[in-house]
Order: C-alpha cells, then sequence, then structure tokens
C-alpha cells in the first residue's frame, strides 16, 4: 500500500520523525515545503492548558508533539507500531541531553502527519480497552486512522481496519481511499455500483471523484443503461387505474391536451406515471464491468 518513507532524526534533544511522501519535497532545513495547517492549538508554552480524551493521561507516559498538539500516550500502545518499536531500542548517544519523550518538555516530535489523524488513531487504539465489547469505529475514524496506522506501521490494527473499510465506506469514499493506498482492486466494484444505482452523482461526489472517474461513469451509463420506451403498455390491451396512471372523472373539464370538451362519457384525469411508467431502465451489468475493468487496467484514464 504506499511507500512511504519515515525519516527518524534527533535534532536538540527531540526525536524527530519526519513522514515523507513520494510526491513532497524538503527543504534544505529538513522541513517541508507544505506543512499541514495547525490543529488544535496547543502551543508548547500553554500545554498545561490542552484539554483532550489523550492528552497528559499519565505523567509516566510518552509526550509526543504533533502540529500544535502535546499528546501522552501510553507506552505499551506505541510499541505496537513497528516504527516507534524499533526507536526506543535505538541505544541514547551519549551527551545527546533528556531523553527524548521523557518529559513534556523533551517530546517526541512527529512532522508531516495532522493532529486530528493522530487522535483519531489513539482513540480506535483505547477503544477495545475501556470497553468490555470492543465497538466498532465509526466511519470518519477509519480513514484517519487507518492512514497512521499504515504509515507508521501498526500492523495489526491495520489489519483491523482494512476491512471494516471495504464494509462501511459508500463507493465515493472506498474510491478515494483506494487511490491514496494503492488498493487497485477496489477501484473497479466501486466504479460498477456507481455506473448501476439509479441516482446520478451529486456535484459533491463528482468533485471528490475527479474527471477520470466522472467520465467512465457517465460513459458506461450512456452506452449501457437502455431507457425505457415512451409507452410500455401494448396498443388493445387493458390496464387497471393505478397501472396507467389515469383515473376516470365525470365529464365539465377541458381536455389540457387538445383544449377541446368532448361529449361524455368524461374524462380520464392523469395522475402519474402509473405503475406502467415506473419501469427502471434496463443495464448491461456485463457491459459496464468489462468496460470499467478495462478503464481499471488502463491507467484508470478514458481512451477514446
Amino acid at each position: 500500500m504506499g511507500s512511504n518513507n519515515l525519516i527518524s532524526t534527533s535534532q536538540a534533544g527531540h526525536w524527530v520523525l519526519n513522514y515523507i511522501d513520494e510526491a513532497s519535497d524538503l527543504k534544505p532545513d529538513g522541513k517541508l515545503l507544505h506543512p499541514l495547517s495547525p490543529f488544535g492549538r496547543c502551543m508548547t508554552e500553554h500545554r498545561s492548558e490542552c484539554e483532550g480524551a489523550h492528552a497528559y493521561l499519565n505523567p509516566t507516559n510518552t509526550p509526543m508533539e504533533i502540529e500544535d498538539t502535546l499528546f501522552n500516550v501510553h507506552k505499551y500502545q506505541l510499541v505496537k507500531s513497528e516504527v516507534f518499536s524499533d526507536m526506543f531500542k535505538m541505544p541514547k548517544a551519549e551527551g545527546s541531553g533528556p531523553e527524548e519523550g521523557a518529559s513534556p518538555e523533551h517530546p517526541i516530535v512527529l512532522k508531516g502527519v495532522a493532529a486530528s489523524d493522530f487522535a483519531a488513531l489513539l482513540t480506535v487504539l483505547y477503544a477495545s480497552q475501556f470497553s468490555a465489547d470492543q465497538p466498532t469505529p465509526k466511519a470518519a475514524l477509519i480513514v484517519p486512522a487507518f492512514r497512521l496506522a499504515n504509515m507508521l506501521n501498526f500492523s495489526d490494527l491495520r489489519a483491523y481496519l482494512l476491512p471494516l473499510a471495504e464494509e462501511r465506506l459508500g463507493d465515493v469514499d472506498k474510491i478515494i481511499f483506494a487511490r491514496e493506498f494503492d488498493i487497485k482492486e477496489w477501484l473497479a466494484p466501486a466504479h460498477v455500483r456507481l455506473c448501476q444505482r439509479e441516482e446520478l452523482l451529486s456535484s459533491e461526489e463528482a468533485r471528490n471523484l475527479g474527471a477520470e472517474s466522472v467520465l467512465i461513469i457517465s460513459r458506461m451509463r450512456e452506452q449501457h443503461r437502455v431507457p425505457p420506451s415512451s409507452s410500455p403498455m401494448i396498443v388493445n390491451q387493458g390496464y387497471c387505474f393505478g397501472c396507467a396512471g389515469l383515473t376516470f372523472v365525470s365529464s365539465g373539464f377541458t381536455c389540457d391536451g387538445c383544449h377541446g370538451r368532448p361529449p361524455d362519457p368524461g374524462f380520464l384525469l392523469y395522475n402519474g406515471p402509473g405503475r406502467m411508467g415506473q419501469i427502471v431502465p434496463s443495464t448491461d451489468d456485463n457491459a459496464i464491468e468489462a468496460g470499467v475493468k478495462k478503464w481499471v487496467g488502463d491507467g484508470c484514464t478514458v481512451k477514446e
């Protein structure tokens, strides 16, 4: 799932873990060119005022600084990560000052990730500890928790969250998730379902999916969804009022079609399409599936 690099360095008495995406660049000083926006605004000089479910759980835990927020995390939770487990095993250099993570003044600094993502990770990690029956994480927590579980190699948590994401995310979110974590096998089924569903894509869904996905969905729907004929009713066949969408009424109305007033026996009042008029378009599911799979195989690019 995506090839990410995690660089561990020691700067000014801190462990600094820089998450570097392949598409990101570094300044000469080692900082990301495009740092994430601050979250929580819990600055160093105001840490004693920082409140939250995971801040300062116990003074003997491991302080971690993410963006402007300080978290205190049980070490036994951190060692579930291969990254932190390996880091804790590294010998302390002589003369390097106070041990990183030993106090709020010398935290382990995690850069290049969002504090909100880390809070989601902790919420999922701690959920089982404080509940007899481990609750299933909400969909809003699954993606950010999985993002850090994947990045920091929390292998067990990653294995737990992946099927939950497949089960709980909608097709649009599933496509976005699959792109971020390079899960190619999710792309075709989710796109096929969007081609087959009755509802058109909303504006927000279209923006989130991007041009290529919107184009293939539109093309498959146009080519392989056949609308019903203008009238599914057969000449000289009888239909009830409910199926025809018409009701017999007495005379005295003006026809809204020809604007005439024909003589008795009366008029037919149109109530709507009726059951016969609500027949859904037929869909060539096999053709849609084949077209979408070819599109995925072509690199998710529509070729003329």
